[in-house]
């Protein structure tokens, strides 16, 4: 009789394990900003030998969320109210030109796909589903840049994105904009849905307008207590 193989999900390693809990930690400042990390402490905080530990740690420097000092272990990169400004400024010109683009090319099947990832909100308070919540948003505007058929661009925009997730999550626990934002990604598709590119771009102009914003008056609020450069 013939057997049937059955699919399964790829095994996660103990390395990536680690680097998803490390970097959910920085993201949401359970390590705060600044912060000394050995390699033995992360083992031992994460149930894990050193070796993984190291992977994790490699990866997140390349991310630029930590700082390798020879000696000392590493540190939580800080937070830079001139990296703050300048990854919008980035953003802007990034994301706006991939929609123009993608706005030519987009049907009505790439539109259903991203409205799944328009609905997810987030609890308030809750700093694990602001995590998740973020996961959703970076998947949703990374599946619309990816429509501009640019794979350079995307991968740039990728890279920014992702460094930039600690920043969104300042702007989240300022207060409860989770209804707010799912508006806002309902609005834009609203107008890719009418084909009205002008009016999209617009629209999303306005939105990296207010999210700058959020994370900015977080900061000047001294909601989250920060060391900024």
């Amino acid at each position: 009789m013939e057997q049937i193989a059955v699919a399964t999900e790829p095994r996660v390693t103990i390395a990536e394990e680690v680097y998803r809990a490390l970097r959910r930690d920085v993201i949401t400042l359970r390590h705060r900003p600044g912060a000394a990390l050995t390699e033995q402490e992360l083992a031992s905080l994460y149930g894990s030998s050193r070796v993984p530990v190291r992977e994790a740690c490699r990866r997140l420097q390349q991310e630029g969320l930590l700082t390798a000092v020879a000696y000392k272990g590493y540190f939580v990169t800080r937070i830079s109210v001139r990296e703050i400004a300048d990854c919008f400024d980035l953003r802007l010109i990034l994301e706006t030109h991939a929609l123009e683009r993608a706005s030519r090319r987009l049907t009505d099947v790439d539109l259903d796909r991203l409205a799944a990832h328009a609905s997810i909100e987030y609890v308030p308070d809750d700093w694990d589903s602001y995590v998740d919540f973020l996961e959703h948003n970076l998947d949703f505007h990374l599946q619309l840049a990816s429509l501009s058929s640019n794979d350079r661009l995307v991968a740039t925009l990728r890279d920014l994105l992702w460094s930039m997730q600690r920043y969104f999550f300042l702007g989240l626990d300022l207060g409860d904009y989770a209804g707010e934002m799912r508006g806002e990604h309902e609005e834009l598709l609203d107008h890719l849905r009418r084909r009205a590119a002008v009016d999209a771009v617009a629209c999303l102009r306005g939105q990296i307008g207010r999210s700058r914003d959020r994370i900015f008056q977080a900061l000047k609020t001294d909601r989250i207590d920060l060391p900024l450069e």
